[in-house]
């Protein structure tokens, strides 16, 4: 009796170790860190569909080339041939602007935008003495001249937003400006006959470029355009001063220019 006493201590007791030991393998001290699903990533909390308007301020600089073409033709007209002076205006532009957008499919962005520019852009050149029909240097001087009073655009815009407060764009629409032109051929102080023109016409073309823009609040954002324009070519015949039949001088000017600005928009 004694001894399947004593087995079945030994039999209870290999039994009570094999469960710890089992059991030791699942136990859990309550003190494991829980595992936690990652934060989703946080939804964009601007959206740039809206009205806006602002104002800017930036540098302009133009392609002006005039061309002075002599009546009836270059043999005749033995004190000049045809040729070129190439004023480059350039100055100061500011102004304001208005437009809206409407952002789609989370990342395009289209829009219209309207412009109004005062500028300063302005460039007089002279050449002294210039070429006569043979080649050979005339003791006059040519003068080429072109200003602008104001400049504005309406464009469309189709951009991106690589991340959610950053718009970059391109644009490109109807340009117009008020433009002053000026050109005088004068064969002073070897005679004293010159052929003057003036006028200021306003001018319509084309222009398209490209900017970035960037939301630093919910209605404040700030921006940096570059735009080229085209605003066409412009003539006009001179008829020399004092008369002088049956001579004239055509000037052709080119109108052509650039623009980079930066701005500051408020959205509605």
């Amino acid at each position: 009796m004694k001894q399947l006493i004593r087995i079945a201590v030994v039999v209870s007791s290999f039994g009570a170790l094999a469960i710890t030991a089992f059991a030791g393998s699942e136990t859990y001290s309550g003190k494991e860190m829980k595992q936690v699903a990652p934060a989703p990533a946080p939804e964009c909390d601007y959206t740039w569909t809206g009205f806006y308007v602002g104002a800017h301020v930036g540098y302009g600089w133009g392609n002006a080339d005039t061309a002075f073409n002599p009546l009836p033709n270059a043999v005749s007209f033995t004190d000049l041939a045809v040729q070129s002076l190439r004023p480059e205006p350039d100055g100061v532009i500011a102004g304001g602007q208005l437009g809206y957008n409407y952002q789609f499919w989370h990342c395009l962005v289209l829009g219209a935008e309207a412009d109004f520019s005062w500028n300063d852009m302005s460039d007089t050149v002279r050449r002294s003495p210039f070429d006569n029909h043979a080649g050979a240097p005339f003791n006059g001087t040519l003068t080429a001249h072109q200003d602008y009073d104001w400049f504005g655009t309406g464009r469309l815009k189709l951009g991106f937003t690589p991340f959610c407060r950053l718009l970059l764009y391109g644009t490109g629409g109807l340009a117009y400006g008020d433009v002053h032109y000026r050109a005088n051929s004068d064969f002073t102080p070897q005679g004293t006959i010159q052929y003057p023109t003036s006028f200021s016409e306003t001018k319509v073309g084309w222009t398209g470029g490209a900017g970035a823009e960037y939301a630093i609040t919910h209605r404040w954002s700030i921006k940096v355009e570059y735009l080229y324009f085209d605003l066409g070519d412009e003539n006009r015949v001179a008829n020399p001063v004092p008369v002088n039949p049956p001579f004239q001088v055509r000037y052709d000017f080119r109108t052509q220019g650039q623009t980079v600005n930066a701005g500051l928009n408020f959205h509605f």
